[in-house]
């Protein structure tokens, strides 16, 4: 099986130009990005964070169409959050090559969006929009995230960012410390009202800035939550328009959670058919499209998460069957394989967030 998953690997890299440029194949068989893939894609989320239309502009508590008027950091990429994960993208790819040809664009970028008097607009925003639900917690997470993110990166002027960012941090943490004692049982999705993504950037977040209330009250949530599921049929997602896997973002959230021990034992009870090398393949198999763009383009984004899920999971797992893992592996390289048909040929639609996506799948715990 790993030596079929290794020529497999060759083929594809070796018959497709543009993937010979994005990737390579680390020790393990999996994809990580070139230096000339992360410049393609530090082009994209420049171009994207830049943009301020198309837009969607649709709410009742402001008589504005401007998007920047509205949101003075994050305006770009069609939506706010998408935005906001976008800017997450920068900063990663920065990290992974300090030298790229985009990198005075993107400190630029960031220097804009974090500077103190548009951070707390955006920070009033959030808070007083859907009477705090705005973007949560979808979107409200995924700025956990780019915080985290910029936490490590090196640069004289991050401590700066992060002190601007407080006033829109302080917003979200207290949305989280509020919402999630108070849900007792919460559905499985894939979508922008998924509690195990939130769940999960905001228990990631708690620990990096030791933020021991909200990684206890997200602990005990997750538990509540998600602790006793078993069964659940992988092969069976995605749900609707869902653009991420419901199912891997819970074995995601608790591979955090429990030690590697406990972690093991649950996810054997919770998706069996992940450990099971005659249903592997069926559990992971790609929905197909001939299509990718539009609300097609949702299932490339469920593939990519669920490889930055299985990604995640495989750190988790050191003494995961090696068979079983190179079965993991070559399903997360065909599902970024299918996924990229669609990015970067200048459709907004899909590259307004995919972008991001395809960044967090390679090296989003990484």
């Amino acid at each position: 099986m790993l030596k079929t998953s290794f020529l497999v690997l060759w083929i594809v890299l070796i018959g497709s130009q543009v993937s010979a440029q994005l990737v390579t194949v680390d020790d393990a068989g999996l994809y990580r990005l070139t230096e000339s893939g992360a410049s393609y894609f530090a082009k994209l989320s420049l171009n994207c964070t830049g943009s301020a239309s198309p837009h969607t502009v649709n709410n009742p508590y402001y008589n504005e169409n401007n998007p920047q008027k509205i949101w003075p950091s994050f305006y770009g990429c069609y939506d706010w959050h998408s935005s906001v994960h976008n800017h997450w993208c920068l900063v990663k790819l920065l990290k992974l090559y300090p030298n790229l040809p985009e990198r005075d664009e993107i400190l630029a970028r960031l220097d804009f969006a974090f500077d103190k008097d548009r951070i707390a607009v955006e920070a009033l925003r959030v808070e007083n929009m859907e009477k705090g639900n705005f973007e949560f917690p979808y979107g409200q997470s995924w700025f956990l995230k780019l915080v985290e993110e910029l936490s490590t990166l090196n640069h004289p002027k991050v401590k700066t960012w992060l002190k601007n960012g407080k006033p829109l941090l302080q917003v979200i943490e207290s949305k989280h410390l509020s919402y999630w004692p108070e849900q007792q049982e919460v559905r499985f999705s894939g979508s922008h009202d998924s509690p195990a993504m939130g769940l999960s950037f905001a228990l990631d977040y708690a620990r990096c800035f030791k933020r021991k209330s909200l990684e206890e009250v997200v602990i005990a949530a997750s538990k509540r939550f998600y602790e006793n599921k078993t069964g659940v049929p992988m092969a069976s997602e995605p749900f609707g328009w869902d653009f991420m896997s419901g199912y891997l973002l819970v074995a995601d959230l608790m591979r955090k959670v429990y030690d590697e021990k406990a972690y093991s034992a649950w996810l054997s009870s919770f998706a069996p058919e992940l450990l099971d090398i005659n249903q592997v393949n069926e559990a992971l198999i790609i929905k197909r499209e001939k299509i990718h763009t539009g609300m097609k383009s949702h299932w490339d984004g469920f593939h990519l998460n669920r490889i930055w899920c299985l990604n995640g999971m495989i750190q988790s797992l050191p003494n995961l069957n090696a068979t079983l893992k190179a079965a993991w592996v070559e399903q997360m390289n065909a599902m970024w394989d299918y996924s990229q048909e669609s990015i970067g040929k200048g459709n907004y639609d899909v590259d307004h967030w995919l972008s991001s996506f395809s960044v967090f799948a390679l090296h989003g715990y990484r």
